[in-house]
């Protein structure tokens, strides 16, 4: 009898903590989405905790976070989130602080950008699982020979810009695209103090590096003659689309675009400049925080993990194309070019700020960009000034 009792209770435990199960809150979609039905379901056999995903829009899925985590009904694992949309949810005190979860293994195994892009407030608010950003994608049907250097790009486009055929374009009115060539000269959106964190009263996007930077910009407008005033991303990717473009600065999210339409592509990073000066532009990270409230914190971390290891990153990146944080991840998937081309351009670029004084930057910048590329004659240093001032609350 006494054998048959504790029998009956362990399985009553056991059944308890499989029906303790987790609510992942995700904005994947199609491929990414399929993935992670087939992670969740291979953690739900390995340990026994089911698992619910709910599929909402990056907007719907912050503002329910903020509104409902205190409440209980939140998702415990949140995934897909970008990094630049963390602060508010940090500040407003839903997340979890991970960094007694990340291994030091995972963390090592990570680039600079990634393992700082989740960190707020010296706080590690989410594991990186893949990054994304621009790089230089090439029709290699119009451009048979990769350009050694961006002068070398800029001849090439000059070349192919015809009647017919433009050589080179992106979304030139668009500061997060423009951000690669204000960066890759000295300006910056925010220092850092002494401690690594941002120090908003230090922007430098009216710096020396700042005007260079955006003056090259409206050189390729007016000096080379490659970009038509008034080009967005619609223009730029359309022409790349119907064949009709040697090359473009856009990201892995346009691939399938370009597969679809038959353009064999090859993705790399800008070219040096002939005196050997690297590109960097914006990044962006993606990955899996854990709601604060969670009253299943520990198989939400575990969940967590599981998701963001080196086998998931490799499966993620060869289902969907999405580009490892994990540099094992990436180098595993070495053989396909496309991904390896957005990991090499990606290895010097700058996450996006992730503190909340980043949304007062953006149409200020926006603004001054389409300014600036107006006419020939803009007054690049003044427009600069008047944003930074913006900016600023000058």
């Amino acid at each position: 009898m006494k054998k048959f009792l504790v029998t009956c209770l362990a399985a009553l435990v056991c059944s308890a903590a499989f029906a303790q199960g987790l609510t992942v809150w995700t904005t994947f979609g199609d491929q990414s989405l399929e993935w992670l039905q087939g992670e969740t379901a291979a953690y739900s056999a390995a340990f026994g905790v089911p698992v619910e995903i709910v599929k909402l829009d990056l907007g719907e899925l912050r503002q329910q976070v903020l509104l409902s985590a205190p409440q209980g009904e939140a998702g415990d694992v949140l995934v897909g989130i970008p990094h630049d949309q963390v602060s508010e949810m940090a500040v407003g005190g839903v997340l979890a602080d991970m960094t007694g979860y990340a291994t030091p293994a995972y963390l090592e195994d990570l680039s600079s950008q990634a393992r700082s892009a989740y960190t707020f407030g010296g706080k590690l608010f989410g594991l990186p699982m893949f990054v994304e950003g621009p790089a230089l994608i090439v029709n290699t049907d119009l451009v048979t020979e990769i350009p050694a250097t961006y002068e070398d790009m800029i001849a090439t486009a000059q070349a192919l810009t015809t009647d017919d055929t433009y050589g080179f374009m992106y979304n030139i009115n668009n500061f997060y695209f423009d951000y690669n060539w204000i960066h890759s000269n000295g300006g910056y959106v925010f220092g850092r103090d002494a401690n690594g964190d941002y120090n908003t009263s230090d922007v430098g996007l009216a710096n020396e590096g700042a005007i260079k930077g955006a003056t090259e910009i409206r050189d390729l407008l007016y000096t080379y003659d490659l970009i038509p005033a008034g080009t967005d991303y619609n223009v730029a990717n359309g022409l790349f689309i119907d064949g009709a473009l040697g090359m473009i600065y856009n990201g892995p999210w346009a691939i399938s675009q370009y597969r679809d339409a038959g353009v064999n592509v090859a993705v790399m990073p800008m070219p040096a400049k002939a005196d050997g000066s690297q590109w960097s532009g914006f990044m962006g990270v993606q990955g899996v925080l854990m709601n604060q409230y969670s009253e299943n914190k520990v198989n939400a971390a575990n969940l967590a993990k599981w998701l963001t290891r080196t086998d998931a990153q490799v499966s993620l990146a060869q289902l969907s194309g999405r580009i490892p944080a994990s540099l094992s991840a990436l180098d595993a998937v070495s053989d396909d070019e496309i991904i390896a081309g957005f990991g090499q351009a990606l290895l010097n670029a700058e996450p996006m700020p992730n503190i909340p004084e980043m949304g007062g930057v953006w149409q200020p910048m926006q603004n001054a960009i389409t300014v600036i590329n107006e006419n020939e004659n803009s007054d690049v240093s003044t427009t600069l000034e008047d944003a930074q001032n913006q900016i600023l609350g000058n």
